[in-house]
């Protein structure tokens, strides 16, 4: 994996944050079941909930009360919606980025204790990610004042590119850092999925009612010399790739009630078609096999998406742990989601070995470990990128 660029982008910090409405999954079946739109199905749906594998979410709106069934079921509100999103978003995305942006701060007074610069002052470019709420000026903007970032940053939205964006997110950081190596970036996505239930009694509905959680994940980025790599958290490269006559697997839209997300019933067969060939082929690009990866950081989905990419990985339940825990304890968090799992996996490595902390780069040289991430977008897309753990 050779790189002609003399700085390579980095990972400097990953944070993460949930609103505080915390769901068991065994409340929310049993009053989704309990709805008069659900007579006669009650045990189908209560069997819906316990296939997710999912123990709790955490939501921004409370859903399991009369008041916000009466909420979701009313048409042309999506105005109030979008209002609700940016009064719940802000704050959210404002503590977690304090966080991502303290952790980086930390990390660099470790390594260069005479440091006596602020981290906010070197962020070029903020990239703002989601797909569940729509406001102009844009929360990326509402953060400038809040977070203390410089007025001439640069801001990126990226908006409906669904469980992917966060890799979207980071491919753009990664080129703008590129271009300017002496930047730092800072990449936040944010999911508040409630915001847009709605109690229809569709299968659809019930299906992502059943799945989706909100939260947040934020990124600091930056670079580092191809020299002086210990301790450092590589991204060696980003891909992208739209698998052929797959339309209709994820569909993203706008109604006078909210966002929705249509989810095929051939998304597991999609996917379990097309994965393989993508990274395979990837892999290749830059000499690698299978099994040369050493850390697997799946987007947490579903159960069923977990599955079929380790049918079409050959992966074992242990080389997926994260995502497999991920899921279970917020369900899927769409862009935010693959960041929980880095997130998470990063703090194992760290825990096993206390000299590589992500936060105190190692003095000792030691073997990279080599990882791949990625997530699914609409359409059915695949994107992610090549990580080192070093």
């Amino acid at each position: 994996m050779s790189q002609s660029n003399q700085f390579l982008p980095t990972i400097e910090s990953i944070a993460t944050g949930t609103p505080h409405n915390l769901l068991p999954q065994i409340d929310a079946a049993k009053f989704v079941a309990n709805l008069p739109s659900s007579e006669g199905n009650q045990q189908r749906i209560e069997k819906i909930y316990q296939g997710t594998r999912i123990d709790t979410r955490h939501l921004a709106l409370d859903l399991l009360t009369d008041e916000a069934v009466e909420f979701c079921r009313q048409r042309g509100n999506i105005e109030k919606r979008m209002q609700m999103f940016a009064e719940h978003a802000i704050p959210l995305a404002e503590q977690v980025a304090k966080n991502a942006l303290n952790l980086a701060a930390q990390r660099r007074k470790g390594a260069e204790p005479d440091y006596a610069g602020k981290i906010e002052d070197e962020i070029g470019i903020i990239i703002f990610v989601t797909s569940t709420g729509f406001v102009a000026p844009g929360i990326d903007a509402k953060l400038i004042d809040r977070l203390g970032l410089p007025r001439n940053v640069a801001r990126v939205p990226v908006n409906f590119m669904g469980c992917a964006a966060a890799m979207n997110g980071l491919r753009v950081a990664c080129d703008h850092l590129r271009a300017y190596p002496q930047h730092k970036a800072l990449v936040i996505c944010l999911e508040l999925s409630s915001i847009n239930t709605v109690f229809e009694g569709s299968l659809n509905d019930i299906v992502t009612h059943s799945i989706f959680g909100d939260g947040c994940a934020a990124v600091v980025l930056g670079t580092c010399p191809a020299d002086n790599l210990q301790g450092r958290v590589v991204i060696r490269d980003n891909f992208s790739y739209l698998i052929e006559n797959t339309e209709d697997g994820i569909a993203l839209g706008v109604r006078d009630n909210g966002i929705t997300c249509q989810l095929s019933p051939q998304l597991p067969s999609y996917i379990e078609a097309g994965v393989a060939p993508v990274i395979n082929n990837f892999l290749a690009q830059h000499q690698l096999q299978q099994e040369d990866i050493d850390l697997w950081a799946v987007h947490p989905g579903g159960p069923r998406i977990i599955e079929k990419v380790q049918l079409a990985l050959g992966l074992s339940n242990q080389q997926v742990s994260n995502s497999w825990e991920i899921l279970r304890e917020y369900g899927n968090v769409l862009s935010c989601a693959v960041l929980f799992v880095i997130e998470r996996m990063l703090k194992e490595i760290a825990e096993s070995n206390p000299d590589i902390l992500l936060e105190k780069p190692a003095t000792t040289a030691t073997a990279p470990l080599t990882g791949i991430a990625f997530s699914f977008s609409p359409g059915v897309g695949l994107e992610g990128l090549l990580f080192q753990k070093y």
